[in-house]
C-alpha cells in the first residue's frame, strides 16, 4: 500500500483506543456468568441487531469480499450473500424457540435430545470451527494492519491486533463484545455501504469508475460465473453453518425476547448480503482501473488508496479491521462458552447444565426444559450468590485468554484465510447441522440416531479432506476432480451431510425407543423466569414449584 496520511492513522489509532477502553469500561457490567457470556439475557432491537449484523460479517466478507470481487467479479456476492441467506433461514425457522431455550450452548441442546456422548461430540466440532474461524479473523486483521504500517511483519501485526481482541473480550465478555460491536457496525455501516458507493461514483483520480467498471468482461456481471458446482459449494459452506453455529446461537441467547431475536436476525441477514456487494464492487472497481494488488488479499487496501480521500481512507481501514474484530471477539466467546459449558461444568464438574447439576443420564433428567432447569436452580440455590459468581466470571476470563493465546498462535502457521474457513465450516456444516435441525422439525426423534449421525459424519468430513489433501484422489480421479475432494472442495461438506442424512433416517426408522424432541417450551414456564434480583428469584421459583409446573406433554418427572 502507497503513503498512509497522518489523518489516517489518527482514526485508526482513535478506533483501537476506543475499544480498548470500551474493554476496560465493560468489566463494570459483567458481574455474573450470564452477563459475561449473554449480556445478561437482555439486548434490546437496537442493540441486539447492530450486534447480530456486526457479527456476521468478517474479514472473510470484507477482505475475502474485494479479492473475490477482484478475480471473479459479481459473482463474488456468493460469500457475504450466503452469509445473509443463512441468518434469514435461522430467522424464519428457529430463531424464536432459540431465544426461549436459555441454554449456554448449541451442545445442551444436543444433549437433551441425543445424550451426553452426543454433547461430548457436539462441543469437540464446535471448538474446531470457533477456533478455525477466529484464526480467519485474526490473519484478515494482521493483513489489513501490516499494510498500515508497513514496517510491521505480517505476523507482528497479527499478534498486535489479536491480543487487542483478546484484551477487552477477557475483560468484558459479551458486554464488551455487544459494546465495541456497535460501535464497530456504525463504522462498517458508514466506511462499507455508505461511503464506498459514493466514492466509486465520485472518485476521477483514475478515470470514470463506473464506466470503466461497464466495460468489464461479461463475466465478471454473471452472478452465476462460478458454475453450479462453484456456487453450491458457497451455499452449503455458509448456510447450514449459520443455521446452527455457537457464534450465531450466543447472540440469539442474548435478546430480549423472541421477537428481537426473529427480527433482527432476519435484518442482520439482508445487512450482510448488502454489505458483501459493497465489499465486492470495491475489487471490480480496482480491476476496472488496471490496478494490480501485490497480493490478493491485499485487494481492498488498495481499493481504499485509489478511491478515498486521506482521513476516509482511515475511516475504512478501521471498518475492514473493525469487520475483523467483530467476528473475532465473537467466537473467542462462543469457544469459551463451549469450553466452560460442556466440558468444564458437564464433563469435570458433571452438571448437566450451566445451572443445574446433573442426575444420572437417562431419558429422565433430559426430559426437563430449559425454562424448568433454570426455575429448578434458583429455587435450590444451584451455584449460589456466594464465590461462585465472581468464580465463574474468571474461569470464563481464563479459558477466553487460553483460546485468544492459540489461536494467534495458530494463525502464525495457516497462511490462507479461505482454507482456515472452509476448515471451520466444513465440519459444521457437514456435521452438526442434520442432527440438530432434525430436533427442532421431527416429532420423534432417536438419541441413537443424533449421535450416529454426527460420529459417522465427521469422520466422512475428515475422510474426504485426507483423501483430497494426500493426493490420492489426484491419482485416481485426475486433478480436475480432485479439486472437489480438498478442503474447500463441496465434496467433504457434502459427504458428510449424506452421511448425516441416511444415518439418522436408518437408526431413526429401527430405533423401538424414539422420544419426543425436547425443544419446545412451556409458556406458562416462560412466564414464570425469574427476574434479575435475588428476592424476586426466589418468589419465582416458589411459585413455579408451588404450582407444580411440568412441560406440555411431559409428566411430573419430566419422562416424554
Amino acid at each position: 500500500m502507497g503513503v498512509v496520511h497522518t489523518i489516517d492513522y489518527v482514526v485508526i489509532g482513535l478506533y483501537v483506543l476506543a475499544m480498548l477502553g470500551i474493554g476496560v469500561a465493560s468489566t463494570f457490567f459483567a458481574k455474573d456468568r450470564d452477563d459475561f457470556l449473554l449480556a445478561g439475557r437482555r439486548l434490546k432491537f437496537p442493540l441486539f441487531f447492530g450486534c447480530m449484523a456486526a457479527m456476521a460479517v468478517g474479514g472473510a466478507v470484507t477482505v475475502g469480499g474485494a479479492q473475490r470481487g477482484y478475480r471473479v467479479g459479481i459473482a463474488g456476492l456468493w460469500v457475504g450473500g450466503s452469509l445473509g441467506l443463512g441468518l434469514i433461514v435461522l430467522g424464519l425457522l428457529i430463531s424464536s424457540k432459540l431465544a426461549k431455550l436459555r441454554a449456554l450452548s448449541i451442545n445442551e441442546v444436543i444433549e437433551r435430545n441425543y445424550g451426553a456422548s452426543a454433547r461430548m461430540l457436539g462441543a469437540v466440532l464446535t471448538i474446531i470451527y470457533t477456533v478455525s474461524l477466529t484464526v480467519v479473523q485474526v490473519i484478515a486483521m494482521g493483513s489489513i494492519l501490516a499494510l498500515i504500517f508497513p514496517g510491521l511483519t505480517k505476523q507482528t501485526a497479527m499478534i498486535i491486533s489479536g491480543a487487542v481482541v483478546v484484551f477487552y473480550t477477557f475483560l468484558g465478555g459479551m458486554w464488551a463484545v455487544t459494546m465495541t460491536d456497535i460501535v464497530q457496525f456504525v463504522i462498517k455501516t458508514l466506511g462499507i455501504i455508505i461511503l464506498v458507493p459514493i466514492f466509486l461514483v465520485l472518485s476521477k483520480a483514475h478515470g470514470d469508475v463506473p464506466t470503466l467498471m461497464s466495460q468489464l468482461p461479461a463475466e465478471h456481471w454473471d452472478p452465476w460465473s462460478l458454475g453450479f458446482s462453484g456456487t453450491l459449494y458457497w451455499i452449503l459452506l455458509y448456510v447450514p453453518g449459520l443455521v446452527i453455529g455457537q457464534d450465531i446461537w450466543q447472540r440469539m441467547f442474548t435478546a430480549r425476547n423472541e421477537k428481537i431475536a426473529r427480527t433482527g436476525t432476519i435484518l442482520a441477514g439482508v445487512y450482510s448480503i448488502i454489505y458483501g456487494l459493497a465489499a465486492v464492487l470495491l475489487g471490480m472497481a480496482v480491476l476496472a482501473v488496471g490496478a494490480t494488488p501485490a497480493e490478493p488479499s491485499q485487494t481492498f487496501a488498495l481499493g481504499v488508496e485509489l478511491f478515498l480521500p486521506p482521513g476516509i481512507a482511515g475511516l475504512l481501514l478501521a471498518a475492514a479491521l473493525a469487520a475483523s474484530m467483530s467476528v473475532a471477539s465473537g467466537t473467542i466467546l462462543a469457544c469459551s462458552t463451549v469450553i466452560y459449558n460442556d466440558v468444564y461444568l458437564r464433563l469435570l464438574l458433571g452438571e448437566r447444565s450451566s445451572g443445574v447439576e446433573a442426575a444420572a443420564d437417562d431419558r429422565v433428567a433430559l426430559g426437563s426444559s430449559a425454562v424448568q432447569r433454570d426455575l429448578d436452580a434458583s429455587a435450590s440455590g444451584a451455584r449460589g450468590k456466594d464465590g461462585h459468581v465472581a468464580r465463574d466470571v474468571w474461569i470464563n476470563r481464563g479459558i477466553a485468554l487460553l483460546i485468544g493465546v492459540l489461536v494467534i498462535a495458530l494463525s502464525l502457521v495457516i497462511k490462507d484465510i479461505f482454507r482456515a474457513l472452509d476448515l471451520a465450516y466444513g465440519f459444521l456444516s457437514g456435521c452438526v447441522f442434520v442432527p440438530v435441525v432434525a430436533a427442532f422439525f421431527l416429532r420423534r426423534v432417536s438419541p441413537k440416531a443424533g449421535l450416529l449421525a454426527l460420529l459417522l459424519s465427521a469422520i466422512g468430513v475428515a475422510g474426504s479432506m485426507v483423501f483430497g489433501e494426500s493426493g490420492q484422489a489426484k491419482a485416481l480421479l485426475g486433478p480436475d476432480a480432485a479439486a472437489d475432494w480438498v478442503i474447500g472442495g463441496n465434496y467433504p461438506i457434502m459427504v458428510g451431510m449424506a452421511i448425516g442424512v441416511v444415518v439418522y433416517a436408518v437408526v431413526t426408522a429401527l430405533d423401538p425407543n424414539k422420544v419426543a424432541p425436547n425443544t419446545e417450551v412451556d409458556e406458562a414456564e416462560l412466564e414464570q423466569l425469574p427476574p434479575a434480583d435475588a428476592d424476586s428469584e426466589a418468589a419465582g421459583a416458589a411459585t413455579a414449584t408451588s404450582e407444580g409446573r411440568v412441560p406440555e406433554g411431559r409428566d411430573p418427572e419430566g419422562r416424554a
